[in-house]
């Protein structure tokens, strides 16, 4: 008989516990842990990530904002193009009556001629038109503007009156945008209204954040600003920016409109002034539903937000008499083949800074250029070949600085030397200085017209360092990409960089002193 095997006898085993410190001193360990790794990722992205995405476009950046406003401070102080007189001019493009051996041109429009949100005058469209007229040798021709932030093709037709006998055109283009058929009624009231795309701000986030992680705490406010501007459209009667632009097409506001081109197109008439209008597409604004759009699809929606609002005013112009060239399908086809917007991802890849939907390079060299074939096709008799359309987009007479920011530096050339200019760099301050996109304070001085440059010197009494930031023009895209390149940091009173064989167009240049005298003086050679 077999025996079963006994059972062998197991002790029941004594459940550990870890003491209470234990446990509360790992607890803590697993928390500090954790908060290391939020306060790393928070740092990284404060410091790296947001940054980034902010100079890409990819995020509204309350930096850029505050440049955005900041240039515009800077625009308003050198242009004294005021309401009783547009005309854009400044202590370094002074515009006179007389203009006598040339063909004057003038450019009539809105923000798209002001300037908004641009560093650079020489990069606005009509700045580009005469360097595209003298590119095809055509150097008896001379552009000069009119127009201010917002004002609509009433406020232009108003402008008439008196710019045309003092300025004495050859002939006016209109830039036609999309929100120029703004009108009021009688009262001054507009028939349509606009939810503002910018909010006052709201309660600031905790100091100790914003001073510890000032872009991140700069997005939390964006978000909150957006937040409250989602939740204002829906409680308001007023519409959103592109709702908006559609309405001023419809109803009482487009019968003002008609009735306003029609008197726009009878007062040429009456001066005998030769004109015509070009339709200027652009990208979507900021702080806008459009500007989330992206992919593939981007340059597609581009001109089909275009589209639908110019095909409504081209047959308003062509009834009364104007020639009216639309632009908008050609603009979207060389936007989709430029390499620089093709490989942005961008909403606001085709504004003039990453806050600001006006436009950019790209953009105003494409109008210069459309412009130019339209004068050369349709008004020959007004121009007159001088020299050979070879490469004179670039100077070979040596530097002109027509352009600084800020804009009281006092820029003056050396009478003595050629290719030699003084200025007063300011004091480094918010107020008094650009900080964007390098994040350091500095000035920026633009030429006139791209030149051969091969040597940058700066020199000053009390120069202790100085690092300089050259934009060039590039040939192949026809235009200057709002890039600039990082030179070395120098140490000394007497500074000096190379740079190459390559046409400048701006400079970037931020310097500390020693002394209070911060009087410069820079110079160029070829």
């Amino acid at each position: 008989m077999l025996e079963l095997a006994s059972k062998p006898k197991t002790s029941k085993a004594t459940p550990r516990h870890l003491s209470a410190g234990t446990v509360a001193l790992t607890s803590v360990g697993y928390f500090v842990a954790s908060l290391a790794i939020i306060c790393g990722a928070a740092f990284a992205l404060d410091r790296w990530i947001i940054p980034e995405m902010e100079n890409r476009g990819y995020l509204e950046s309350h930096l850029w904002t505050d440049e955005n406003h900041q240039l515009n401070h800077f625009t308003y102080v050198k242009n004294e193009a005021r309401k009783d007189n547009p005309v854009w001019r400044s202590q370094y493009i002074p515009v006179t009556a007389e203009h006598p051996g040339k063909q004057r041109i003038l450019v009539i429009g809105d923000s798209f001629v002001w300037g908004d949100g641009s560093n650079n005058v020489n990069t606005l469209w009509w700045r580009q038109l005469e360097l595209e007229l003298q590119r095809r040798g055509y150097n008896n021709v001379e552009v000069v503007a009119a127009g201010l932030n917002g004002s609509s093709t009433h406020d232009q037709l108003n402008w008439l009156g008196s710019i045309l006998p003092k300025y004495t055109p050859d002939l006016v283009i209109f830039g036609c945008v999309t929100n120029d058929a703004d009108e009021k009624d009688a009262s001054g009231k507009s028939y349509v209204r606009m939810i503002p795309k910018e909010l006052p701000a709201g309660d600031k986030a905790d100091s100790k954040l914003n001073s510890l992680l000032p872009n991140l705490s700069g997005q939390l406010e964006q978000i909150s600003k957006l937040s409250r501007l989602a939740h204002l459209s829906q409680k308001s009667t007023a519409l959103e920016y592109a709702d908006w632009e559609l309405a001023l097409l419809k109803g009482q506001n487009f019968k003002a409109y008609q009735n306003t081109v029609s008197s726009l197109a009878s007062h040429l008439k009456t001066a005998g002034v030769p004109a015509f209008v070009i339709s200027l597409p652009a990208g979507f604004q900021n702080k806008t539903k459009e500007n989330t759009a992206g992919g593939q699809n981007f340059f597609e929606s581009v001109k089909a937000y275009n589209a639908q609002r110019f095909s409504a005013v081209e047959p308003v112009f062509k009834s009364s008499g104007l020639l009216f060239v639309d632009t908008t399908e050609a603009f979207a086809k060389a936007a989709s083949a430029d390499p620089l917007l093709k490989s942005s991802g961008s909403p606001l890849r085709l504004g003039i800074n990453p806050s600001n939907g006006h436009p950019g390079p790209f953009s105003t060299h494409f109008y210069a250029v459309s412009a130019a074939d339209t004068i050369e096709r349709n008004f020959p008799a007004l121009l007159t070949k001088t020299s050979s359309a070879s490469d004179s987009t670039v100077s070979k007479t040596g530097v002109e600085i027509n352009d600084c920011m800020p804009p009281y530096m006092n820029v003056r050339a050396d009478e003595k030397e050629s290719g030699s200019f003084q200025f007063t760099y300011p004091p480094d301050v918010a107020e008094h200085t650009l900080f964007m996109p390098l994040r350091r304070r500095h000035v920026q001085l633009s030429l006139k017209k791209p030149a051969s440059v091969h040597t940058v010197e700066i020199s000053g009494d009390n120069l202790s360092a100085a690092q300089i930031y050259p934009s060039f023009f590039d040939a192949k895209l026809g235009y200057t990409p709002d890039e600039f390149s990082s030179l070395p940091l120098k140490k000394g009173n007497v500074l000096s960089w190379n740079l190459g064989d390559k046409q400048l167009s701006a400079l970037k240049i931020r310097a500390s002193f020693d002394g209070g005298n911060q009087v410069l003086k820079i110079r160029f050679t070829d």
